[in-house]
């Protein structure tokens, strides 16, 4: 007789208030020599460093995501005979920098490093997002939800169809990595006069798991 089963999609949503703040930044240097871009590039995250440590933080708080340094091209139209033709000429080089600085949320220490660095020489582009620290205690919960959640469904569902709930068989999970959603970023123009208040909104998580029951 063949085995009779029940397949269940479990869905776990989970909301918490943020813990953590990241201040994420970019460096753009540009020049006609690949060497100047890079050299202006390192000044500027040496100057971004000083205006951190003068903002209560250690040189080594900043953190690169990324770095790169492309050709920069620039179309040129030119007439052959009676057609438009176009052709790329290389006008320079741009180096890119990504950087965060990441702590525990705290408006004083916030405003404090915004003051500090919308004055900072390297003029960096900066955004303010919020996120939770402990990203496994996060999906601990949310895996329990979708237990949770697949469970009640399967009670529902058994009882609707007048057949009995039998062992749990199988259990299908195969992400290696929870996509944590963050409170919405507030992109920041330079000033010296920030004095923000934040009230970050709840972070959120959804995560599925799939559970195979018997019935009988």
């Amino acid at each position: 007789m063949e085995q009779r089963t029940i397949h269940i999609t479990g869905v776990g949503h989970v909301t918490q208030a943020p813990d953590t703040v990241v201040v994420s930044l970019r460096l753009t240097a540009s020049n006609p020599e690949y060497a100047a871009a890079v050299t202006i590039g390192n000044q500027q995250i040496e100057m971004l460093r000083e205006a951190i440590v003068e903002a209560g933080f250690d040189a080594d708080d900043l953190k690169t995501t990324s770095f790169d340094v492309r050709a920069v091209y620039e179309d040129e139209e030119y007439r052959e005979g009676n057609s438009k033709r176009y052709r790329r000429n290389l006008t320079g080089f741009e180096c890119v920098h990504d950087l965060k600085l990441t702590f525990d949320i705290d408006n004083a220490k916030l405003n404090a490093a915004i003051d500090t660095i919308a004055v900072c020489l390297s003029e960096p582009k900066l955004s303010v997002a919020f996120t939770v620290k402990d990203t496994d205690a996060l999906a601990d919960k949310i895996l329990e939800a979708a237990a949770r959640d697949a469970l009640r469904k399967a009670k529902i569902l058994c009882a609707a169809a007048d057949v009995k709930l039998g062992r749990l068989i199988r259990v299908d999970y195969p992400r290696d990595e929870l996509t944590v959603h963050d409170a919405p970023q507030a992109v920041l123009a330079a000033s010296t006069d920030s004095a923000f208040d934040f009230q970050p909104d709840d972070v959120t998580a959804t995560d599925s798991v799939k559970f195979i029951w018997e019935i009988d």
